[in-house]
């Protein structure tokens, strides 16, 4: 359902429309469509969003189970090509050289082992704040540590993504500069340009190493609904995505987007509160490819 959906777009999600596998559309803003589940609430996109540069040609393949794959080909003649689940989920996502060399990013296609949290690695705080007067080499660093490096298993994408005790195990980059007004996902250019040590950082590290995947995570303060916060969260993480592209380029395969809403604050209070309302980067390679 939900893959036809996402190519007909997110415009056919009723408010109060209740799909095939008993999730309820709660909140449809046009660009993001949120559900409430089981287990909480879910943002559903368009993750094709950041791979639609001027000049690239998007072509879509849609199976009899509902799934699809995307080609994204620029006019480099490289390409990314992604595929999802029936549900909207990206599956899998591969970068293509104009050479024809494929690195492959990530591959929820294939099973892993279940996460059992309680035999994790404990971790510690691990946060790393960024602003104007960051060093690159410091950044670096960061980036490229882990919580625990005798970790002999690979996570998914999914279980990266909304497994609280997994993220945590590589070091969160902190976006101090970064300031969002209540309500607002919009940053201007000079906040923009302040991202210019850490795109630096990660334009390096994926020319480097192609197979670089780094999770830009969106958060809120804890005014307003759960459902209105979770989706302004997700936009709030596309912008600082966009923003690392457009301006650093930043190559927008190698990103992930995820907002996380009112659920993770910095801050432990209901009031309106300008460091709950931020952005964090981690990479998530040594997850993914242990």
């Amino acid at each position: 359902t939900l893959g036809k959906g996402a190519l007909a777009g997110l415009g056919v999600y009723a408010v109060g429309k209740l799909l095939d596998n008993g999730d309820r559309v709660v909140s449809n803003s046009g660009d993001r469509v949120v559900v409430q589940t089981q287990d909480g609430y879910r943002v559903l996109r368009d993750d094709d969003v950041l791979l639609r540069q001027p000049g690239s040609n998007v072509r879509t393949e849609q199976f009899t189970d509902g799934s699809t794959r995307s080609y994204v080909t620029r006019d480099d003649g490289s390409q990314v090509v992604t595929v999802r689940a029936a549900d909207g989920r990206v599956l899998r996502r591969t970068r293509v050289m104009p050479n024809g060399q494929e690195y492959l990013l990530f591959d929820d296609t294939q099973p892993v082992e279940n996460v059992q949290v309680n035999t994790l690695p404990t971790y510690s705080t691990n946060t790393v704040e960024y602003n104007n007067s960051s060093n690159q080499d410091d950044l670096r660093r960061a980036l490229q540590a882990t919580q625990s490096q005798d970790l002999n298993r690979k996570f998914s994408l999914s279980q990266i993504r909304n497994i609280d005790a997994v993220r945590y195990l590589v070091p969160e980059i902190e976006v101090d500069n970064v300031n969002f007004a209540t309500g607002s996902s919009a940053i201007d250019r000079t906040q923009a340009q302040e991202l210019a040590n850490l795109g630096g950082v990660i334009r390096d590290s994926i020319s480097r190493n192609p197979n670089d995947v780094f999770l830009i995570e969106g958060h809120t303060d804890a005014v307003g609904t759960a459902e209105m916060n979770l989706a302004l969260s997700d936009r709030r993480a596309e912008t600082v995505a966009l923003a690392l592209t457009e301006y650093f380029n930043v190559p927008p395969e190698n990103l992930v987007i995820q907002g996380y809403g009112e659920y993770d604050l910095k801050v432990p209070t209901e009031a309106s509160e300008q460091e709950n309302r931020r952005v964090a980067v981690r990479r998530i390679t040594p997850l993914l490819n242990r």
